[in-house]
């Protein structure tokens, strides 16, 4: 098996990236994988590749999944330290969320989250 290449960015991470058709989008990093990782014969480990999480009113989750991204089709990367409602949703996203796009599972972590860092 050949070395795995590190990944640039980190889940959580917002970021400005470039997609397929030309245009640019933001989002948020929520998983880190490897060409061919899904669904792939073979996995490409020199090939790291995230999906990404970009707020959209068009759908009733509240965001666009984009996948497959790699580190040249990322343009920018901002601090990962934003709280949001979402783990999905950059902070200036979060007001442009649809309601009812977050499961019971969802406010339950986020009401978990609060109580611990007051604590």
């Amino acid at each position: 098996m050949a070395r795995k290449k590190k990944h640039t960015y980190k889940i959580g991470q917002t970021v400005k990236f470039k997609f397929f058709d030309g245009s640019v989008h933001e989002g948020k990093i929520v998983e880190l994988n490897y060409m061919g990782d899904k669904g792939g014969d073979k996995i490409y480990y020199n090939c790291p590749q995230y999906t990404i999480h970009s707020p959209s009113k068009k759908y009733e989750r509240g965001y666009m999944v984009y996948g497959s991204m790699t580190d040249e089709r990322i343009k920018e990367a901002y601090d990962s330290s934003y709280k949001t409602v979402d783990p999905r949703a950059p902070n200036w996203a979060k007001k442009e969320l649809i309601n009812g796009a977050f499961s019971e599972l969802d406010e339950a972590i986020e009401k978990q989250k609060k109580f611990i860092n007051k604590h």
